[in-house]
């Protein structure tokens, strides 16, 4: 089996399929039990580099809402290191 290179259009791709997953999944838990909201927030968060309508509401609701970005910004952080790879 090949192994996979991890390269920037890798992570790229990646971090495109996770964030995009994060807003799907959370827009159905908008009407289905679960933190719908925070989802799509983690989403956005880690799709606010690449999608400018993205990286417009992440200084929004930065500016807005400090504690809840901070929360929301440690969560990403933690998905990103799931997905990060270390070389060596």
């Amino acid at each position: 089996m090949k192994r996979l290179i991890w390269n920037k259009h890798t992570k790229l791709v990646l971090k495109h399929i996770a964030g995009w997953f994060c807003i799907v999944l959370g827009l159905i838990m908008f009407i289905t039990p679960g933190q719908g909201i925070l989802t799509v927030l983690i989403g956005v968060f880690l799709l606010a580099d690449e999608v400018p309508m993205f990286g417009r509401l992440k200084d929004w609701i930065q500016h807005k809402f400090p504690k809840t970005s901070d929360y929301v910004h440690r969560k990403g952080e933690q998905l990103r290191a799931k997905f990060h790879h270390k070389e060596g």
